[in-house]
């Protein structure tokens, strides 16, 4: 066979790139058996590469336990590190966690400990959890309910890393008993851990205790035992206070947080609203304390107070009314649906009326009524114009009586009008021009709110998002608060939207500008 220059040139030139490849394997390989960490250690590596060196490392490590010491400083420095691929990381915790030394199995459960509430990846989350459910750290529940408690885009509940090794280590006892166990008993971490830790570490069993008991009556239901032992007696004597006195136990940790605001002996404002809401709940009937909870108390005292026709009408009275009152009004539906991945909600009453309880429906109609005012609408309009010109953020506030805006010297012979306070977020907390992100001095000053409030007016017509965004629903159930949402639906038209907690949603229909 006659060989040609060229395809000589050819056939040597592969031999050659064959003879390179081997031999950069083999040096390649010769590296990693000499420098194994060396090579782990170097981001300029291939990922396979650093995979490998790890398993070498690991083998290698077994010579002396003074190796196996070096071997696990490093992989446990690299674990911490978000920056490492999850794959990468992954494999240095699952080394880790394969050690049967005693001594190193101690080290990688309080690692594994601090680590799952702080972790980012759920790749790596995971890893943490299946760990710790699978060798039974019970010590690794708190951290656990900690991590529980973020919330976590697009995953079910029910398919949560954290409640499934949860379920395992509780022994069978009801996971909202466990929970509630570390609420009122948080444990001490370590000495480097942030000083305020057993509070947040309440405050987040509290969050996941709303997520497991939404109503509160399993909550209610521990309280009455008399033989709780907490670490903190207070918190269960509020509780209990709370329930005693006001019918309602707060469900989210916010919601608890807003409690403790209300029940400050050094607020005699708050000490006298109680005081207010604690006769007129003490005299209503079984069927209208039904579904009581804190976003309710405040709407109840002004209706009992300065509306007493909607605060005497029953339950079917009130939504027979609310669907005439809609009927008759122009209402558009949101359409926007964050690219497909949460559906937008519907907001027609009649899908959701059975949900509806005499405190929801009272709560409705009252906000219905105050908002349709004509001063109400004059000034909700004068706050368009604010949102509009400013670029950079939603604005937003909240929704309250005169004689609850600021310390109260505002009130003029009308004490129980209902008005909006207006909260432009704070220079830093401005993300874009389609989001409101509330001020602390908002949070610290609706205390006796009716509702809190935003707008979707960017653009004269905004008929895509009418309605609440699936953050704005996540907001209302972290805050355990009732909100409103104004939509431009024309130049001089808002759309508005009412929406609670638990998701239900009800279009309240336009209003035009007087």
């Amino acid at each position: 066979m006659k060989i040609t220059a060229r395809r000589l040139t050819v056939v040597c030139l592969t031999v050659l790139v064959c003879v390179a490849a081997v031999g950069c394997s083999s040096s390649a390989a010769a590296r990693i058996e000499r420098e194994p960490l060396t090579v782990l250690r170097n981001p300029q590596r291939p990922l396979r590469e650093r995979e490998e060196a790890a398993d070498t490392a690991w083998k290698q490590s077994a010579k002396s336990p003074e190796d196996r010491a070096a071997v696990r400083a490093t992989f446990k420095e690299m674990v911490w590190s978000s920056a490492l691929p999850p794959s990468l990381r992954g494999q240095l915790y699952k080394l880790l966690a394969s050690d049967t030394d005693p001594e190193a199995i101690e080290d990688t459960r309080k690692l594994t400990r601090l680590m799952i509430p702080r972790e980012p990846s759920r790749e790596m989350e995971l890893y943490l959890c299946q760990t710790a459910g699978a060798k039974g750290w019970t010590d690794c529940i708190p951290a656990l309910i900690r991590s529980y408690s973020r919330p976590v885009p697009l995953v079910k509940d029910e398919d949560r890393a954290e409640r499934i090794a949860l379920i395992q280590l509780s022994g069978g006892t009801p996971l909202v008993e466990v929970v509630f166990g570390v609420f009122l008993n948080p444990p001490d971490e370590d000495p480097d851990s942030p000083a305020e830790f057993r509070a947040r570490t309440r405050a987040d069993a509290y969050d996941v205790l709303g997520r497991l008991d939404v109503s509160g009556a399993y909550r209610k239901r521990l309280l009455e035992d008399p033989t709780l032992t907490p670490g903190d007696e207070s918190i269960v004597a509020l509780l209990r206070r709370s329930v005693g006195q006001l019918k309602v136990i707060p469900i989210s940790g916010e919601e608890l947080r807003w409690l403790e605001r209300l029940a400050d002996p050094k607020n005699a404002r708050n000490a006298a609203w109680w005081s207010e809401v604690q006769g007129i709940v003490a005299s209503m009937p079984p069927e209208k304390l039904d579904g009581l909870q804190m976003r309710h108390l405040e709407p109840v005292r002004v209706a009992s107070i300065y509306h007493p026709d909607l605060f005497a009408k029953d339950r079917s009275m009130l939504l027979s009314e609310l669907k005439g009152a809609v009927a008759g009004r122009k209402t558009v539906q949101r359409s926007n649906e964050a690219q497909g991945t949460v559906k937008a909600a519907k907001e027609q009453i009649e899908l959701w009326e059975h949900g509806l309880s005499w405190p929801d429906l009272l709560t409705i109609a009252l906000l219905d009524r105050s908002v349709r005012q004509k001063d109400f609408v004059e000034r909700i309009f004068v706050y368009v114009d604010l949102d509009r010109e400013d670029t950079t953020t939603e604005y937003g506030g909240l929704i309250l009586t005169t004689q609850n805006v600021g310390d109260g010297k505002a009130t003029t012979g009308d004490p129980g009008k209902v008005v909006a306070w207006l909260f432009p977020p704070r220079p830093g907390q401005r993300p874009n021009d389609t989001e409101f992100v509330a001020p602390e001095e908002m949070l610290l000053s609706s205390d006796r709110a009716l509702a809190h409030f935003h707008f979707h007016v960017h653009r004269p017509r905004n008929s895509e998002v009418a309605g609440p965004s699936a953050g704005d629903l996540a907001y209302a159930a972290r805050s355990g608060r009732d909100c409103l949402v104004f939509t431009s639906v024309g130049t001089d038209e808002l759309d508005i939207d009412y929406y609670q907690p638990n998701g239900i949603v009800i279009d309240l229909g336009t209003v035009l500008k007087k």
